[in-house]
Order: structure tokens, then sequence, then C-alpha cells
């Protein structure tokens, strides 16, 4: 009984820090200030049944698939990559697990057919308690540009999410909020728990090229999904 109580007492514990720590990036990016919920509200709702949230981060494309490129060929693949990495490393000092589709700059099987069922059995794993799939946008119209978030049509909780992820976004990188958008795309489609696509910004953009592959802008956009994430955890 002893020994029951101490793990009973650890868990609360961990409880306890994943709560402080997303107040902490909630407060950081500004996306939260002290006084705008409730704490005993917000720890049991970063909380699944005693059980720590699980998030996917999905490193659109990789390998042969490429995805959009810039004006002098530089592939999204790798900078999906970097970016889910840094939302990785954030998530996890957040005190989430988190599961990746991908960590190398390697797809996930030999065809796109393949790789997107192999994606989807990830995505589709019952201890899955969001999703995240981070890209890069593009658009015969050049002057386009910034970031935007999609969730499958229909889906109240999906639609929470993006909407708490790209206004973190945005908040972060000190961009005008867009509002979430609704889609059909495989991602978000095949997905069991909620599921959100944030397109980080335009590789056809000059100015959002050029940013998309610095490395302090990349931080400031994987601090806004962490942001928007465990704000999504922390509502009610």
């Amino acid at each position: 009984m002893n020994k029951l109580r101490g793990l009973t007492r650890l868990m609360y514990d961990w409880m306890g820090v994943l709560l402080v720590v997303c107040i902490a990036v909630l407060a950081m990016t500004g996306v939260w200030m002290p006084g705008s919920s409730d704490a005993m509200e917000a720890s049991a709702a970063l909380t699944d049944g005693g059980r720590l949230p699980v998030i996917v981060v999905d490193a659109g494309h990789g390998g042969p698939d490429g995805g959009a490129v810039t004006a002098d060929g530089v592939p999204e693949a790798g900078i999906n990559l970097t970016i889910a990495q840094l939302v990785e490393n954030g998530l996890r000092e957040a005190g989430f697990s988190v599961v990746m589709t991908r960590s190398d700059e390697n797809a996930l099987a030999n065809s796109k057919q393949q790789d997107m069922h192999a994606r989807r059995e990830i995505m589709r794993m019952d201890s899955v308690n969001a999703i995240v799939s981070i890209h890069m946008n593009k658009f015969q119209d050049k002057s386009v540009s910034g970031p935007m978030a999609f969730y499958m049509k229909g889906s109240k909780e999906g639609e929470k999410l993006a909407t708490c992820v790209i206004s973190a976004v945005c908040e972060t990188i000190g961009r005008q909020s867009r509002p979430a958008n609704p889609g059909d795309y495989y991602v978000v489609r095949e997905s069991i728990a909620p599921a959100v696509i944030i397109e980080c910004g335009f590789l056809s953009n000059p100015e959002d090229a050029r940013l998309l592959q610095d490395p302090e802008h990349q931080q400031k956009l994987a601090d806004g999904i962490v942001a928007g994430l465990c704000a999504y955890f922390a509502s009610p």
C-alpha cells in the first residue's frame, strides 16, 4: 500500500511539473497570462486518466519527396524536419510524450503511398492525443505570405487545436493572426485524435523563404507550435 501511495504521489508530481512548464511556455510567448484561467482546471486538462498526453509530430515529406521548393531549389522536407525536431525538444521539455513520424531525411517507405500509410499507422495509435504535421506552403502569387493551419472539416476538437496553434504561432512571430481553415487532407482526415497541419510560411514568397531557413525564426515557429499545443491541453 505504501508503494502504491508512492507511485500515486510521483504521478501527481509529474502532472504538476507539466502544468508549471506549460504555463511558463504560454506566458513567455504571450499566449497565456496569469489569471486568465484556473490552474486546477488546467492541471486536470493536461492529463488523460493520469497519463501524460502523447503528441505525434509529423515532419512532412522526406526522401525523394522533397515537397515545395524555394526559387533557388531548397526543398521543404529538410526545413520541415528541422522545425519538427525543435518542436519535439520543446514538447519534451514541457513534459509531453512525443512520437516522431520521421527523425531523419529519409521517407518512411519506398513509395509515396506506402510512406503515407506508415504515417497513418503511427498517427492512429491508441495512445495518441494530438497530431501536428509540419509543412511549408507555396502559391503562384508570390506576394502571399505567413503561416496557415488546417483541420479536418467538421471536427470540433481539430478546429480547437488548429486555432490554438495558429494563434500562438502568429503571436510568437509577430504576425496578424489568421483563422484556422477546414480541409480534407490525408493527415487530418485519417487521424483519430485531433490533428492540425501547420503551414509555417510560403516558400514562394522571397521574405518567407529567407525567414523559413533562418534558425532564429525556425525556433520562434517551434516555440509557437509548442505554446499552441500547451494552450490546447490547458483549455477546458
